[in-house]
């Protein structure tokens, strides 16, 4: 809370990938995108809010045709409508970033290509790098994220083991400006993954009991 830089959201995601290391996963990926990227899209092709979520929708759960049969709709030029569509299959490692470039011409969303890069580079020092790849078309439907995006993943479940990001202006509606991020570890899929890859939780448990009396002699 209260820091609104790329090097805030380096710590939150170094700090997410230890949490997880610390608990013996080893096999695990964060998947990461920028919400930016895709409302400057929206904003330069023109979309109102309604088709903006629902092509935020279809987008996110990787339906290319629902995608298309928006589009075509709401007749959407196709230099847009392709950077739209590229969206659902514009994931990968960091070379993805500069394809990314190659969609898209408005400040915003150029901005959130160079946000990533940024963000790259600083997990590089943290020495995290092979944990992490990059999602375009992660685009939750909670409305409050305002930058980057964040889901971990393992084998053996089906959902994301992490879910977090940034969302700069979710603490307004309660009364206090500050940019803020941070990230939820979905505890009951983090087990259900333990189990499917049959790890052992290693841990120490101590008791340790006290005892006070007093003894009155008559």
């Amino acid at each position: 809370i209260g820091d609104g830089s790329v090097e805030a959201d380096a710590e939150m995601i170094a700090m997410l990938i230890q949490c997880l290391k610390n608990t013996g996963l080893e096999k695990f990926q964060v998947s990461i995108g920028q919400v930016d990227y895709f409302k400057g899209l929206c904003e330069d092709a023109g979309v109102d809010e309604e088709t903006a979520s629902a092509l935020r929708e279809n987008i996110s759960g990787k339906n290319i045709f629902a995608v298309e049969d928006i589009l075509k709709e709401k007749q959407i030029d196709d230099v847009h409508k392709n950077a739209f569509l590229k969206l659902t299959e514009l994931f990968g490692a960091v070379d993805v970033l500069e394809e990314a470039k190659t969609l898209v011409g408005n400040e915003r969303s150029l901005n959130a290509v160079d946000n990533l890069e940024r963000l790259y580079e600083l997990l590089k020092i943290y020495g995290v790098e092979q944990y992490v790849s990059f999602d375009f078309g992660m685009l939750s439907n909670y409305q409050y994220y305002t930058g980057v995006i964040f889901k971990a993943y393992t084998y053996g479940v089906g959902d994301a083991i992490v879910k977090g990001g940034r969302y700069d202006h979710l603490l307004e509606k309660f009364g206090k400006e500050s940019p803020s991020i941070g990230f939820v570890i979905v505890v009951d899929e983090l087990m259900n993954a333990f189990a499917r890859q049959k790890l052992e939780i290693v841990y120490k448990h101590k008791n340790t009991y006290g005892y006070s009396f007093k003894l009155q002699l008559s």
